[in-house]
């Protein structure tokens, strides 16, 4: 029985390889895809799309379709040079390779040494701390940069230098997080020119262009070369002017498909291997920095695991989308590239990478459907961000005083010195990263080109908040003589900021319950053992007369800075002080007293010692019973103020005095409420933030 079932173990053992063969050989049918593309490009209006395939150290199919300049009907083809875009990343980074490997770069030496006059700096440590390779994985900690200068516009691209002194500082720790960041590479390709003694775009040409056979390829868009580039076309179909940047290693690189999969070649390790050699090109694809927790970025390359290991690169911006697939255990290579911002070039690349893959996955039209805007949940304001926060944003052109109130309620605002109050907009708290986008102006003349928004990126530790505010083009669209015109972007720019806080309160909240004592306790020791009856109702604290003494206070923790309180009060009963506002400014406490020593005095106690009926605070109010007083005291860094009905009671500069309290009111700390001999009734009792300076010299408060 054993020997008549051996047939069929062989047949099926011979399937079995045959299967496995197929996950190697699966040959795809390119016209199919080719009828494929065609159909994307009349179903998206998109431009062109060129495209390439290397399967086992071959070029086995490469291609162009649509216009690659629909004005003057030339059409794509395989040998169309096309802005690549960040493809420009693995490409700038194969040229510091290829200085590596000749001597002139040790990528874990500091980026500094190999740079000139401007060098990165490093708000954290030693500037020296970040080497080349945190600026090849985006662990440098700089943060987000681009800048595009339209020709026909009157802003000249920067020299290297001046980008480097005005944006290369650290906005978070390096070495510790990946954050994609294109000033990295413009600083790479900078080393590169320090380096080799070329320029950036004559080095990439003569030691890897020529040296790889990609005759459509080079840096910037020399005036010879535009004949065969294809136009960018913005989002409504027009073409866009020429336009520049302050980062070329990251962004100014033209290729076409059959160049890239020359390029491809090379990263496979099937040819050019007397170019760059195979540990250089290993290294280049073994992550050093994580993205998640499948997917990890190396030298110009993004490392995604899964049933196959894909290396790849994606490109974008204005009127360019690319992308470069390479699958290297199984000798193959994808690329796609447009000349439109768009999903197609992507989804192309899954297209075929799924007709010769077993199982990789296609998701067929839904990246070409429009996403879907989903509402966020409600924001939650944990207890170590809520408050008052101060600081100051730094660009080149000096700092910029920033405010944030961030309430427990999810109220939260921000203001920029001079401008006005604003909301923080998608606010969101992850893994103690605080985002969100403020309106505002930083007014430095690299943001005065065009309207922008800030976004915030800023880490919460201890008490401050430190990271970037991001400068980015508003691009809100905008209607011109009825029509909808979708702006340009100009640039993203990060400046290091760095915010302290000044208060646990971030906006104005009730401090008293409507109908119970929830938070509060009555206040039981010392001169309030005999304390009169307490109940809110209907939203009045009411005290009854003690023997001397009734109150309550807050029960926990209560802001000891930069916060105003406001609230009504009456005397019902007695002839003492009906209001004992006990308060904390920073370590120490003070009262506030309305109606003391016979029924008239108004006044801090104490105030270096001295009670309130006998310091510079002294005043006297005709209290009349049953009258409601509207009182409002602030407590902020420069002063301590009162007011009663609208009219100042008390101004005291803060750093100038020492404040605490008599003994009898310990019990009613850290705040509270106090009658003395006196029935008393509270209604109103609210706190909200107040602005405070943190950045003032002492010196200038007095």
């Amino acid at each position: 029985m054993c020997f008549r079932l051996l047939p069929a173990l062989l047949v099926s053992l011979f399937f079995s390889l045959e299967s496995s063969m197929n996950l190697l050989a699966k040959q795809p049918d390119f016209d199919d895809i080719s009828g494929w593309i065609e159909r994307q490009l009349k179903y998206t209006g998109n431009p062109s799309l060129s495209v390439a395939v290397v399967k086992e150290g071959e070029i086995v199919f490469a291609r162009g379709f649509g216009w690659a300049d629909k004005q003057k009907r030339r059409k794509a083809n395989e040998h169309t040079s096309y802005s690549l875009a960040s493809i420009s990343k693995p490409i700038t980074a194969t040229g510091i390779q290829l200085l590596a490997q000749a001597g002139k770069i040790d990528v874990d030496q500091p980026a500094n040494r190999y740079l000139g006059k401007s060098g990165i700096q490093n708000p954290f440590g030693e500037d020296d701390e970040i080497t080349v390779r945190q600026l090849l994985n985006h662990t440098s900690g700089l943060g987000l940069h681009y800048q595009f200068y339209y020709h026909g516009d009157e802003y000249p691209v920067p020299d290297r230098d001046t980008t480097i002194d005005h944006y290369a500082i650290a906005t978070r720790q390096p070495g510790t997080s990946y954050y994609y960041c294109n000033l990295g590479y413009g600083i790479l390709d900078y080393i590169i020119t320090r380096q080799s003694g070329k320029s950036y775009p004559e080095f990439m040409q003569r030691a890897l262009f020529e040296s790889l056979g990609m005759q459509n390829s080079f840096a910037g868009l020399p005036s010879e070369k535009q004949k065969n580039v294809a136009v960018r076309y913005d989002r409504q179909g027009n073409p866009l002017p020429l336009y520049e940047f302050d980062h070329d290693g990251g962004s100014a690189v033209y290729a076409s498909a059959h160049d890239l999969a020359q390029f491809a070649l090379l990263h496979l390790e099937d040819q050019f291997q007397e170019v760059l050699k195979p540990q250089y090109i290993q290294q280049m694809q073994h992550p050093t920095a994580e993205i998640n927790q499948n997917s990890g970025y190396a030298m110009g390359w993004r490392v995604d695991e899964g049933e196959y290991r894909i290396v790849s690169h994606t490109g974008g911006m204005p009127g360019v989308s690319t992308r470069l697939s390479l699958v290297p255990e199984q000798n193959l290579a994808v690329i796609s590239l447009s000349n439109c911002e768009s999903s197609l070039p992507h989804q192309a690349v899954k297209k075929i990478l799924s007709e010769m893959l077993e199982n990789y996955p296609y998701d067929h039209s839904r990246l070409l459907l429009p996403a879907r805007r989903v509402q966020p949940p409600a924001f939650q304001v944990p207890d170590s961000l809520a408050g008052t926060w101060a600081g100051t944003i730094q660009t080149y052109e000096g700092p910029r005083k920033l405010h944030l109130w961030l309430g427990k309620d999810g109220h939260c605002r921000a203001k920029l010195e001079g401008q006005l109050v604003t909301i923080l907009t998608d606010p969101g708290f992850q893994n103690g990263l605080l985002t969100g986008t403020i309106s505002g102006d930083l007014q430095t003349s690299d943001t005065s080109r065009v309207k922008h928004v800030l976004r915030l990126r800023l880490q919460l530790s201890e008490d401050q908040l430190v990271g970037a505010v991001e400068a980015v083009t508003n691009m809100s669209s905008q209607w011109v003589q009825g029509q909808k015109v979708l702006p340009r972007a100009y640039y993203g720019l990060s400046h290091y900021t760095q915010l302290k806080r000044a208060s646990t309160v971030g906006s104005q909240q009730s401090l008293l319950p409507a109908d119970n004592l929830k938070g509060w306790e009555i206040i039981k020791q010392y001169d309030f053992k005999n304390h009169g009856p307490i109940e809110v109702k209907q939203g009045i604290l009411k005290l009854g007369k003690g023997s001397p003494a009734s109150g309550v206070r807050i029960q926990g923790e209560f802001p000891r800075m930069n916060y105003e309180v406001e609230l009504e009060a009456r005397r019902v009963a007695g002839s003492d002080f009906f209001c004992g506002l006990t308060f904390p400014i920073h370590d120490t406490y003070c009262t506030l007293i309305i109606g003391g020593w016979g029924g008239g005095v108004v006044g801090l106690s104490n105030i270096d010692t001295m009670a309130a009926v006998e310091n510079e605070t002294t005043r006297y109010l005709e209290v009349e019973d049953k009258r409601w007083y509207k009182i409002v005291l602030t407590v902020s860094e420069e002063r301590i103020q009162v007011w009663i009905d609208n009219l100042e009671f008390a101004n005291v500069k803060t750093r100038e005095h020492k404040f605490d309290i008599w003994w009898e009111q310990e019990p009613a700390r850290p705040f509270g409420l106090v009658s003395w001999n006196t029935g008393a009734e509270f209604r109103n009792i609210r706190i909200k933030p107040v602005h405070v300076d943190l950045l003032k010299d002492p010196a200038d408060q007095q």
